[in-house]
């Protein structure tokens, strides 16, 4: 609206001034006696035609450079690497690199004088291990000077060294910024400029994808320069960048929200940057929406006063003989708060963004979380590390452990976080506190660096723990935050126990565990199959374990412990032991996982029921048309009358015999699970708006596994839980099922009905080219790890909402989308891949794979109605941490874009009908309220809406 009104008034003022065909002014002219009077109205028309010109030839070089008149000509539908013309310098190991983009009063590689003594002050004050890069022309996407190599070089020669028509540049260069602010041709501009910051970059030594941080210093105009470069910064370097504001010109045009955090400096005298906001919609706050106004909700903007400092030149910010009302000299002040913004230690923000800290006050909401710690059961201590069990009791994993958070100056010295040992194959670890770290593998590193991020909490995030929702608040201004520490600091006490996989265990210099995948959490550090027979009123229970040799369970006779579970804000019980012995369940057996307390009795933190995932279905039902309509209409009927039972159903699309179907699931098979929650009914129902139940949805793997204590095959399941931070504590991070549903405290076992629906389709088994092999599911995790470390940090806010656009199905549905197109690309970008397909059209393999692009298609048709959403391909445009109100327009028009993926029911059954329709085979585990019986609650199926 405000360029309309502009280009408006500008057109009238054209016709009205400067047409010579306007009668009205000719014959206002000519009665004009005074010659001087005629002469300055002269004057003006040539200023004014000239400004126009001006303004109408200043994208002209930006539009050539694109079009290729200066060497190549640009693509326009990427950016990387290749498209750089740097010299790859030697790669240097800086944790740091500045980049200086000087004022508008810049025609050459030379600086003002004030300019010169700023960066040589900068530099002499910059710690060694920091790089410092100048001599960049923000104001030509070509780099060249005015006073070189240009058709009026010597003209600007000439103003160089006069000084008396600077002016002149100053306006030339003005209308360049003017360039990058247009939306039309801000975009070439913009990565133009970018292109050149990172052939510096690069000729510097800057390694792509290290992590290395990138603060961009823009002084007047180079601060609107560098926020436009940015995006494309980030695209190529996979670079955490920071920006400071020198006195900057900012349209708020600019994605600021990519930023890791914005400083902007001004000073209280500075009447050319306090008059910016009036020239720019976007800077005005009743825009709620714009990237400035988002970025300022979100604590990505720091405004710092410079004191009584002018925009330039004298009084300006670089100016050492103007002093401050306290002594010190304005080129001072200015390097003061640069330095004390790059030099900064984790855990301080010398200046925070103006955001309002709700968490103070003391009507602050107690979370779940902080109730349930307060049972002894439910901390890590309650568990002594030295303990002894007999052969009726299994470790979970080989490696098992407990998350420490290093303190914020141990950070650089551990280079991830601290593991209590709590199991492991080497004896000699187990007790220990070690290391825990990331592969120095290049895609794991690309990995980490592609993830870490700065946090700082935003006024939503700081609102949120008042309303008692656990967020990371031990991470609150840190910088460069990786998956580890966003794992270990999720929580307010280090009480995060994890299993992992693929360890190597590194023994000098020092003693390091480095892993390549994220670390799963669990419950329980021990397992054993029993059957209770009795429930004592102290707590305690005795059971039978499982005889492997009778195959029943009349082996050892035990006595365990079932602490009572804390009921959360709502009054509900996660679980119950009330008439576990009663339960149809018991007799085929109860997996119990849990350690031994002080007083050497096995305390039992998590439960699973034996038949749940025993490969014996309850029920086959055969053929395309019962299978799709049982999912479309059957499989949650009934969900009350089902309480305190589950249900195991195979779906067969391909009418295969029982028995060859049951056979086709081998021990070693990776399976997706599709998984979905209800709702809480009855005495004590949770809050439904208008009787909605959308419950929740997310994706896991299902492994087929030989359980050793009956050595028959069974399921193994862990979720990609992509979970906005909540009251339970429960954390966005891969959960084994005994974490997420089976937990007694923090579990869904007892309160809510739950499936997973595990899809047997091959194309989506590992592919094997001649030694090449791609696997979409690990493609998959690899997208989902992306997705819960950013929602872990609320993309650098510290807390992730739910809403329309964004949500566990929006987002899981996201991955999924990006991991079959990142697994299609990189099969087509690879000649040997290529060749061998070429070479064997009619291999199976070759088949499946053609299947997999079917099937993708189908994902695509029924997830994206019209038009891919710009996040689903760029994930920098997230909005991740943002709630509807902050930006409702991009909000509204992502969720419209992908609403079929809205509801988690709706995903999920639409999902599973296209996998049945491509030959998968699906099988539901289905418990509803199982572990023992709560008469205050019922199972509620989730909310489908058929839209």
């Amino acid at each position: 609206m405000f360029k309309r009104v502009a280009f408006i008034l500008l057109a009238l003022s054209i016709v009205a001034l400067l047409s010579p065909a306007n009668a009205w002014w000719i014959q206002w002219y000519a009665v004009v006696e005074n010659q001087l009077l005629n002469l300055l109205l002269d004057s003006g028309r040539i200023i004014g035609i000239s400004l126009v010109l001006a303004g109408l030839l200043a994208p002209f070089e930006a539009l050539g450079w694109w079009a290729g008149w200066y060497g190549g000509k640009q693509d326009p539908t990427t950016l990387s690497l290749k498209h750089t013309h740097a010299t790859l310098g030697k790669v240097t190991t800086s944790p740091h690199y500045i980049v200086y983009l000087d004022g508008i009063g810049k025609s050459s590689f030379k600086y003002s004088f004030r300019g010169a003594r700023f960066l040589q002050r900068l530099t002499e004050s910059l710690p060694s291990d920091r790089i410092l890069i100048d001599n960049i022309i923000p104001y030509s996407v070509i780099n060249l000077p005015l006073t070189l190599n240009r058709p009026l070089a010597r003209l600007w020669q000439w103003i160089e060294r006069t000084t008396n028509f600077e002016v002149l540049v100053l306006l030339r260069n003005m209308f360049q910024v003017a360039v990058s602010v247009d939306s039309r041709y801000g975009p070439i501009y913009n990565r133009g400029t970018a292109e050149i910051i990172i052939d510096r970059l690069l000729t510097k030594g800057y390694q792509p994808g290290s992590g290395a941080l990138i603060t961009l210093i823009g002084y007047s105009g180079g601060g609107q320069i560098s926020l436009g470069a940015v995006p494309y910064i980030k695209r190529v370097l996979a670079a955490p960048i920071e920006v400071i504001s020198l006195a900057g010109v900012i349209s708020g045009n600019n994605e600021v929200v990519q930023v890791e955090h914005l400083y902007h400096l001004v000073g209280e005298k500075d009447r050319v940057t306090r008059f910016t906001p009036c020239l720019f919609p976007r800077r005005w706050s009743i825009i709620t929406w714009s990237n400035w106004n988002l970025a300022k909700s979100r604590g990505e903007i720091s405004f710092i006063s410079l004191g009584k400092v002018g925009h330039d030149s004298k009084n300006g910010p670089f100016d050492e003989d103007a002093f401050l009302p306290d002594g010190c000299n304005h080129l001072t002040r200015t390097l003061e708060i640069i330095l004390r913004i790059i030099t900064r230690i984790d855990g301080y923000e010398p200046y925070p963004a103006a955001v309002a800290d709700y968490s103070a006050r003391s009507e602050r909401i107690i979370s779940d979380y902080e109730n349930y710690v307060q049972a002894k059961f439910n901390r890590p201590e309650f568990y002594p590390l030295a303990q002894t069990y007999s052969d009726n009791y299994f470790p979970v994993a080989e490696w098992i452990g407990r998350l420490i958070l290093p303190a914020v100056t141990e950070r650089s010295q551990v280079s991830g976080v601290y593991l209590e040992v709590h199991h492991a194959p080497e004896l000699d670890l187990i007790g220990q506190k070690v290391y825990l770290r990331w592969s120095d593998r290049p895609d794991i590193q690309a990995y980490v660096n592609q993830v870490k991020i700065r946090i700082d909490f935003s006024e939503q995030a700081y609102q949120s723990i008042n309303q008692g929702i656990v967020l990371p608040t031990r991470l609150n201004h840190w910088r460069q935050v990786q998956a580890l520490e966003s794992l270990a600091g999720a929580r307010p006490n280090d009480d995060v126990m994890v299993a992992l996989t693929s360890v190597e265990v590194i023994r000098e210099p020092q003693l390091i565990l480095s892993i390549s995948r994220e670390p799963i959490l669990i419950t329980g550090k021990y397992y054993a199959l029993v059957s209770f027979t009795e429930v004592f009123p102290n707590n305690c229970a005795m059971v039978r374990h499982y005889n492997p040799d009778s195959g029943q369970f009349n082996g050892k006779e035990d006595m365990v412990y079932l602490p009572p579970v804390v009921p959360d804000r709502n009054g509900v019980l996660p679980t119950t032991a009330n008439k576990i012995t009663e339960f149809l369940l018991n007799q085929t057996g109860w997996y119990i996982y849990g350690a031994k307390n002080d007083q050497g009795i096995f305390t039992v933190q998590a439960i699973a029921p034996r038949a749940l995932f025993q490969l014996q279905p309850a029920k086959i039902i055969s053929g395309m048309q019962k299978t799709t309509n049982y999912i479309h209409n059957q499989y949650w009927q009934g969900a009350t009358q089902k309480k305190g039972q589950i249900d195991s159903i195979l779906l067969n699309p391909r009418n295969l015999s029982d028995t060859e179907l049951i056979n086709s699931y081998q021990e070693g098979d990776r399976l997706l699970v599709l998984h979905t929650y209800g709702g809480i009914g009855g005495n004590k129902q949770e809050f439904a708006p208008l009787g909605l139940f959308f419950g929740h949805f997310s994706f896991g793997l299902a492994r087929v596994v030989r359980e050793p204590l009956t050595q028959e095959l069974r399921f193994k399941i862990g979720y990609a839980q992509v979970y906005t931070q909540n009251t339970t504590g429960i954390i966005a991070a891969s959960l084994d099922w005994t974490n997420f549903v089976g937990d007694r405290q923090f579990g869904w076992l007892g309160s809510r009905p739950i499936t997973d629906i595990v899809v047997k389709l091959d194309v989506f088994d590992e592919y094997n080219f001649d030694g090449l092999r791609r696997f979409p599911l690990n493609a998959l995790a690899y997208q989902l790890d992306r997705m819960m470390a950013r929602y872990r940090t609320g993309d650098g806010t510290g807390a992730t909402f739910v809403g329309p656009a964004n949500s566990c199905v929006q987002d899981s549905c996201q991955a999924l989308y990006q991991a079959i197109n990142m697994t299609l690309t990189e099969i087509e970008q690879n000649p040997q891949i290529k060749a061998w397909i070429t070479a064997n059209p009619q291999h199976p393999q070759t088949q499946r794979l053609q299947r997999l692009v079917t099937l993708n298609k189908a994902i695509e048709d029924q997830l994206i109605t019209w038009q891919t959403r710009a996040d689903w391909v760029d994930p920098y445009q997230s909005l991740i941490g943002t709630r509807l109100a902050d930006s409702p327009v991009t909000t509204v028009v992502n969720a419209l874009t992908s609403w079929r993926s809205l509801l988690p029911r709706l995903a999920n059954d639409s999902l599973a009908e296209i996998f049945l329709n491509h030959g998968a085979s699906l099988w539901l585990l289905q418990t509803y309220q199982v572990g023992g019986w709560d008469e205050d609650i019922e199972p509620i199926a989730p909310t489908k809406l058929w839209i």
